[in-house]
């Protein structure tokens, strides 16, 4: 079960156990195990293999792991879960989701699994990827269909699944994203998602574009994203990452709206304008978040939301 933020999650294709066996070591916070799109169909079966003893050694390394099973439209979702279920998995990755009811079947799915294997009721999440036109239309019933959703990816890349079909042209930056990613955050937050990620930067080479594209969907509200290339990882940790001056700021918000209220005032002056209750409880949620996050800060100019 997840619990805590993950700023990078990567994607590691079953169908590479020296990939897997070199994930242990990766500087990303999550890693998730591709049995979908990194997968032919022809490979499908010996992918599933490989998937259940690379995740078995990832687990017993101590490293949080998704595994991204086929769409619950495919035939091969059943069998993907039977392989992949085990003790310490993280969740299971549910992607080209369309409805509540899919998000339902496979929870019931885990649920048998769990009991039959010994593993504590409820332990492992599901991961609903908000790709398709209906299931963005659908997200917050999809997202409010599990106990056992406690993250999420909304977002596209060029090229794909959301790209195609809504139909929008992808430019350098991906603005044409933004408002899809906006809404399904909205969507997400209202449906008490914790862990909302972002992505996919497929442009291996364009850390620039990389950099702006994290910053971005940081400045939004996720809290962090899918990342499918190690050379990623460290520009999206460091956007994803609360910086020493952010921490100190609202540390500070904090303290002066405690002191209003031993005041008798239920508001404060802080830096020239006034904070109240709303400000000083989203102050204790980024400070929490912070603490949860490993790593060091990252470095001014280029913490979280920077632009």
């Amino acid at each position: 079960m997840q619990s805590r933020p993950h700023r990078s999650t990567l994607f590691v294709p079953a169908t590479r156990p020296q990939w897997l066996e070199r994930a242990v070591d990766s500087p990303a916070d999550a890693l998730i195990v591709d049995l979908e799109d990194a997968v032919q169909e022809a490979d499908k079966a010996s992918a599933r293999r490989t998937a259940e003893s690379g995740v078995t050694a990832l687990v017993a390394a101590g490293r949080d792991v998704f595994v991204r099973i086929n769409p619950v439209t495919s035939p091969h979702w059943l069998a993907d879960l039977s392989a992949v279920v085990q003790a310490g998995l993280t969740g299971i990755a549910l992607p080209k989701i369309y409805r509540p009811r899919e998000v339902f079947a496979v929870g019931e799915v885990l649920a048998a699994l769990e009991a039959e294997r010994g593993i504590e009721a409820g332990t492992i999440d599901l991961q609903p990827l908000l790709e398709t036109a209906l299931g963005i239309h659908s997200a917050f019933e999809i997202l409010s269909a599990s106990d056992r959703v406690h993250s999420c990816f909304a977002g596209s890349a060029r090229g794909g699944d959301a790209n195609r079909e809504l139909g929008f042209r992808w430019s350098r930056g991906g603005a044409e994203t933004v408002t899809l990613r906006a809404t399904a955050l909205a969507e997400a937050r209202a449906a008490g998602v914790e862990y909302p990620i972002s992505g996919t930067w497929v442009d291996i080479a364009d850390h620039e574009g990389l950099e702006a594209f994290a910053a971005e969907s940081a400045a939004l509200g996720y809290t962090g994203m899918y990342v499918i290339h190690p050379a990623h990882i460290e520009v999206v940790n460091r956007f994803f990452t609360p910086g020493e001056e952010e921490i100190e700021r609202y540390r500070a918000i904090v303290v002066e709206f405690e002191r209003a209220g031993e005041a008798g005032h239920g508001a404060a002056s802080f830096e020239g304008a006034m904070i109240d209750a709303a400000m000083a409880a989203q102050a204790r949620s980024f400070l929490a978040v912070a603490e949860q996050l490993s790593g060091a800060p990252a470095p001014a100019g280029e913490r979280r939301g920077a632009e």
